[in-house]
């Protein structure tokens, strides 16, 4: 039997977090981290792999980190959890004795049970090295892909994949438009240009009836009749937590499908914890169960559980999951922190819109210089909390996004954006006067006094 103080099982984001969280915050403590892979592949990184990154082996997220912490990196897959006795079996017998365990499992793509899915040619958004490594090699073989779900992962798929000579991309979504779940109309229409731009085929409002072959895929056939020819097929609907080892160990799951947490990630079990893709998330405005599934989210709850896995830490409890999205297609970055408007309609708030747009430079004359657009939303109850907000525009946009997450998160006011003072210099970015997230802010007090 071998023993450790902290036993983290599973080595993505939120495992690598916790482990390197934990041993900083109490560093008399031995800290294992048990994960199937040999190699951990980086999740956001995965669309890249075909053009951009040139390899698999450029996607895989170092272990540097890990060992310079001193933290005991193991191989292998657990085969079963025992609470009772503070125990995990691996698959090869080996037995783990543990005085704290967190579990950072991950998850899984969905596969929806369409006639045809399990056809050779028809692929998964996995994150296991040789799996990708095997799919990236028959993308390179393929001429016509026909994506299926157009998510963030679908698009960034099919805008890398566009940049493939000879390659034939299109993209199947069932809803209106592509990334309206995380986006407005306005935002995803935008988004939607671009990927058209990079010939990128859109089908949008279609559900899939087949994918259509003898046993390798050969096409998709669509609910209102039309065949899209396909050597190859990917499902990017969408991933599901991993929580067989906990439910099997008696561990809650809530109703969206994962591991039941408290505000400090620990769950019904004494010492043990989840964090991640396989943990509950609630949201930070509604503090409704929301299954967001992001690094970011994951890293932050990993940071949240490390720091409280000994003592409860008051200021480290998990408030809620603001829901910070971004993505980047032909040249225009795309991101949304906590309610789109939307969103805000669904769940009946009284709300107000500030809207703005200027130039990334000032004067708008100078080389580089384009538009960035900004959509705030505000409670019209008389604090005028953000509630959220939308930008687009060029690659700097993805940190000025980072700043209404930490806006939503600190509570901040319509009022507060009157008095926030901030930097700015003709080459890097808008102009004092016309800063767009505080325009629009001003936009929006404006309706908020009248």
């Amino acid at each position: 039997m071998h023993k450790t103080d902290i036993l983290i099982i599973g080595g993505g984001p939120s495992g690598a977090t916790t482990a390197v969280t934990a041993k900083k915050s109490y560093p008399s403590k031995e800290v294992t981290l048990i994960r199937k892979e040999e190699k951990s592949i980086i999740p956001c990184g995965i669309p890249y792999i075909f053009n951009r990154l040139d390899s698999v082996e450029k996607n895989v997220a170092s272990d540097d980190s890990l060992l310079k912490n001193g933290i005991d990196l193991k191989i292998g897959e657990v085969a079963q959890l025992k609470p009772d006795k503070k125990e995990v079996i691996l698959v090869n017998e080996d037995v783990w004795h543990y005085d704290k365990l967190v579990l950072a499992l991950g998850s899984k793509p969905f596969s929806v049970p369409i006639p045809g899915v399990e056809k050779e040619g028809v692929w998964l958004v996995e994150k296991d090295f040789p799996y990708l490594t095997k799919f990236r090699e028959a993308i390179l073989k393929s001429k016509k892909v026909v994506i299926i779900g157009g998510g963030f992962i679908g698009v960034e798929f099919a805008e890398e994949l566009s940049r493939i000579k000879n390659l034939d991309v299109s993209v199947v979504e069932v809803l209106d438009h592509c990334l309206t779940t995380n986006f407005d109309q306005e935002f995803a229409l935008a988004a939607e240009e671009k990927i058209k731009e990079q010939d990128v085929k859109l089908y949008n409002g279609q559900a899939v009836q087949e994918i259509t072959g003898s046993e390798k895929a050969e096409g998709v056939l669509l609910a209102n009749g039309k065949n899209l020819p396909a050597d190859l097929v990917i499902l990017s609907i969408g991933a599901r937590p991993n929580i067989d080892l906990a439910k099997e160990s008696g561990i809650q799951v809530e109703e969206k499908g994962a591991i039941r947490v408290d505000e400090y990630l620990k769950t019904n079990l004494p010492d043990i914890f989840a964090v991640g893709d396989c943990a509950q998330t609630r949201d930070f405005i509604t503090g409704k169960n929301v299954p967001i599934m992001l690094a970011s989210v994951a890293t932050s709850e990993a940071r949240i559980a490390a720091n409280n896995l000994y003592q409860l830490k008051l200021i480290r409890e998990d408030k809620g999951t603001v829901g910070v999205f971004s993505t980047f297609i032909g040249g225009l970055a795309l991101g949304s922190a906590g309610l789109t408007e939307k969103r805000a309609q669904e769940e009946a708030f009284d709300y107000l819109v500030g809207e703005a747009e200027a130039p990334n430079r000032h004067p708008g004359a100078l080389p580089g210089a384009e538009i960035i657009k900004v959509k705030l939303i505000f409670s019209k109850s008389s604090e005028g909390l953000l509630l959220g907000g939308e930008i687009m525009g060029p690659e700097s946009t993805g940190e000025m996004l980072n700043i209404l997450a930490m806006a939503i998160q600190q509570q901040a006011s319509i009022f507060d954006f009157n008095t926030w003072q901030i930097a700015t210099h003709p080459l890097l970015t808008s102009a004092p006067t016309v800063y767009p997230i505080i325009a629009a802010a001003q936009n929006a007090l404006a309706k908020f006094k009248s």
